[in-house]
């Protein structure tokens, strides 16, 4: 931990002390998520036995801020409403849970452009997130009268803070006046959504976010120095 933590502060010194040209962008984006979570049962075994997985797309948007410090290395905010949570299926496959957790979320992270031409480029993201749940739904696919065995999340009565890391890679294009940028990204949630007791066994043991995504960028500059 300590070798980790004296390799960040070198790599701040290194933004901090670069005296190649800097610049800003400010911009938006927009994509989809494929989430699920991680859910294991009372004896940390994954829940393989109790539910079945079943994947949803939601939607993920927002805006974004982005300070390039020199041609490779920079950092990077956004604020995005970001569609996250899980499908499952019954035992017999005779109904499907899918439940939809609105997020507003908040990554930060390291930005860098390893490699490429003057304006193609192949980047690496790496960072950290914050989120807040807004609201909660659950589709049920057929009989929603029957009392099957399934996992249920409110934001009235579950954990509605998340964070996690943040991790992404793609390509960009500067056409001059913007840039575009593909990218595919991974968060992996800490904080568990379902709250825990450890006395009344209600709840998993773990129940934290996991989502792949797909983005498209577009980021206009405010300044060169």
């Amino acid at each position: 931990m300590k070798n980790i933590f004296k390799v960040f502060i070198l790599f701040l010194c290194f933004l901090l002390s670069a005296e190649l040209k800097s610049q800003s962008f400010i911009g938006t984006k927009g994509g989809v998520n494929i989430p699920f979570v991680n859910f294991s049962d009372f004896t940390n075994v994954p829940i393989t036995t109790r539910i079945r997985s079943e994947f949803f797309v939601g939607p993920t948007f927002g805006l974004t801020y982005r300070y390039m410090q020199n041609d490779k290395i920079g950092v990077q905010f956004d604020l995005n409403y970001s569609t996250k949570g899980w499908g499952q299926n019954t035992f017999e496959f005779t109904n499907t849970f899918i439940t939809r957790i609105n997020y507003l979320e908040l990554p930060f992270y390291f930005h860098w452009q390893m490699f490429g031409t003057e304006n193609f480029k192949f980047f690496l993201d790496a960072g950290v997130y914050v989120a807040w749940a807004l609201s909660s739904s659950q589709t049920i696919t057929n009989n929603q009268d029957l009392s099957e065995n399934q996992i249920t999340y409110s934001i009235e009565n579950d954990n509605r803070g998340d964070f996690g890391l943040h991790v992404g890679a793609g390509v960009s294009y500067n056409f001059s006046s913007f840039i575009l940028q593909l990218e595919g990204g991974f968060q992996s949630g800490f904080a568990n959504i379902l709250p825990v007791n450890h006395f009344i066994r209600v709840n998993p043991v773990v129940s934290t976010n996991q989502v792949p995504s797909a983005r498209i960028s577009l980021l206009f500059p405010l300044r060169k120095n």
